[in-house]
C-alpha cells in the first residue's frame, strides 16, 4: 500500500488533508479499542447472562478461536494503517514501507475471509449478515486490485483501490457509535441488539464507504496528470 492512498501530494497541509487525518486516527482508534475489548471479553469469565453486553460476550465466546482469527489481525491492521499513511516514511524508508504493506495484506486476507465465516452466524440475523458479506467481498475485492496495481507501477489506481479498501474496513469502527445510540436508546425504543445490529451495520458500512468515494473522488488527479503519469512510467 503506498502512502499516496491517503492523498496526492498537493493536499498535504490543506484543512481538508488535516481533517482526514482527524476521521482516518479516530476511526482508527475506535476500531483498536473495540478488538482490544473484544479480546479481554474472550478471556474473561462472564458473570451474568442477564445484560445485553453479556449475553454479547457468550455469543463470541462460543466461536473464540474464530474470533481471535478475526480480531488480532484487525487489531494489528488499524494499527499499522497510519503509519503506512505517512509519505515521510515512505521516502525516508521504503523498504520498512513496503514490509508493512505486506503485513497488511496478509491481514486483510485473515480479516476478510473470516469474517465471511462469522457472517454464518451473525448477532443480528440476516440484516447483519448480508452487510457483512457484502463488504467483507468487497474488501478483499479492494485489496486485491491494490495489490494488483501497485505492482504495476499504477500508483493513482493503486491510491483509490487502497483507500476504499481502508474505508469499508473502518465501517466497522463507525457501527461502534451507532451501536452505541442504539443500546443508549434502547429503553425507549424496545430494540434488542438482535434488531439493532443489522441496521448499525448496514449505517456504519455505508457511510463509510461513501465518505471514502467522496475522498476518491475528491482526490482523484486530472485525467492529463493520469495519462502523464503512465507515460512517464512506461518511458
Amino acid at each position: 500500500m503506498d502512502s499516496e492512498a491517503v492523498a496526492s501530494p498537493a493536499l498535504h497541509g490543506t484543512s481538508q488533508y488535516r481533517r482526514f487525518w482527524v476521521v482516518l486516527i479516530l476511526l482508527c482508534t475506535i476500531g483498536a479499542a473495540a478488538a482490544a475489548r473484544r479480546l479481554i471479553a474472550l478471556d474473561a469469565v462472564a458473570s451474568s447472562g442477564a445484560s445485553p453486553f453479556a449475553s454479547l460476550d457468550l455469543h463470541f465466546t462460543g466461536r473464540a478461536e474464530l474470533t481471535r482469527l478475526h480480531v488480532v489481525p484487525s487489531l494489528l491492521f488499524v494499527v499499522l494503517v497510519p503509519v503506512q499513511f505517512v509519505s515521510r516514511l515512505r521516502q525516508a524508508r521504503p523498504r520498512l514501507h513496503r514490509w508493512i504493506g505486506r503485513v497488511l495484506l496478509g491481514c486483510t486476507l485473515l480479516i476478510g475471509l473470516s469474517a465471511l465465516r462469522l457472517s454464518a452466524s451473525p448477532v443480528g440475523g440476516l440484516t447483519e449478515s448480508t452487510a457483512t458479506v457484502l463488504f467483507g467481498c468487497l474488501f478483499l475485492f479492494s485489496a486485491a486490485k491494490a495489490w494488483w496495481h501497485i505492482r504495476n507501477r499504477h500508483v493513482t489506481l493503486h491510491r483509490e483501490w487502497a483507500t476504499r479498501m481502508v474505508a469499508i474496513a473502518l465501517g466497522v469502527a463507525t457501527t461502534r457509535p451507532v451501536m452505541g445510540l442504539f443500546f443508549a436508546t434502547s429503553r425507549l425504543t424496545g430494540l434488542t441488539p438482535q434488531e439493532f445490529f443489522g441496521p448499525a451495520m448496514w449505517i456504519g458500512f455505508l457511510s463509510t464507504w461513501l465518505a471514502g468515494e467522496a475522498w476518491i473522488g475528491y482526490t482523484r488527479p486530472p485525467r492529463s496528470a493520469v495519462n502523464t503519469s503512465a507515460v512517464r512510467t512506461a518511458g
